[in-house]
């Protein structure tokens, strides 16, 4: 599948222009300048209930993090031949084949670890003369647990915080790794997990910064949009469900 990634104009967004072009294969829902600022996005848990005669209950929690449900609506979709916007729409959906194909949704609200390391404009770490990462005056943390060291694990997951409750992200970019504040060993990042070379000395503790994606599937086969008045055209909603890693 071969998607032409759409970069949003830079008044949009102020995210690194490459995060459109996606991760692993997948395609990133275009993010256009029409579409409504009022987004719905609900967690979506699995819950079994058996409720006794006596009014008691057996609650069992089939899932460890949720699904997440997202709803987006556009006023104003442009038509025209320098700003395609309706034409990148439905090259995306059918593309996907509506619901039968994953892809990529970066949420501009829930789309970064922090990190007080300074960064350069492509969103890499700004080394010192030893290679090690520098911090600015905060004191901010450097970024988010990936884990601890044990001298024998390679492979830890990457994961984004909601104060003390985490999951597992679906896909990252430009993702950095830190072993005790200091610039880890050699790694790759395949999808939400990091491999190292050679495994962490243990009671390291490894922290990683960047930007991730929630991957998504459409929840509908069929994508409605209204002509409203020459080249403008309307979409009151477009639903879509996360994705398990």
């Amino acid at each position: 599948m071969s998607i032409t990634p759409l970069i949003p104009p830079s008044f949009l967004t102020s995210l690194p222009s490459g995060i459109w072009s996606g991760e692993g294969g997948l395609p990133v829902l275009p993010y256009l300048p029409g579409q409504d600022i009022a987004v719905s996005k609900a967690p979506l848990w699995s819950t079994q209930v058996v409720r006794a005669a006596s009014g008691r209950e057996r609650r069992t929690a089939y899932w460890s993090y949720p699904l997440w449900q997202f709803e987006l609506a556009y006023p104003v979709v442009r038509h025209r031949t320098s700003l395609p916007e309706l034409d990148a729409l439905w090259e995306f959906f059918n593309s996907l084949e509506g619901q039968f194909a994953p892809f990529l949704f970066v949420d501009p609200t829930d789309c970064q670890v922090p990190t007080s390391v300074l960064l350069d404009a492509s969103y890499a770490p700004i080394l010192d003369g030893s290679g090690n990462p520098v911090l600015d005056a905060t004191g901010d943390p450097t970024g988010y647990s990936l884990g601890t060291g044990d001298g024998a694990t390679t492979t830890f997951q990457l994961t984004r915080p909601f104060r003390s409750w985490s999951e597992p992200v679906y896909g990252a970019y430009a993702a950095y790794v830190l072993d005790n504040n200091l610039t880890a060993g050699s790694y790759t990042i395949s999808g939400s997990e990091v491999t190292f070379a050679t495994a962490p000395a243990a009671g390291h503790a490894l922290t990683w910064f960047g930007f991730y994606y929630f991957g998504c599937r459409f929840l509908q086969d069929d994508l409605t949009l209204d002509r409203i008045v020459l080249d403008l055209w309307l979409g009151q909603s477009l639903k879509f469900t996360s994705l398990r890693i």
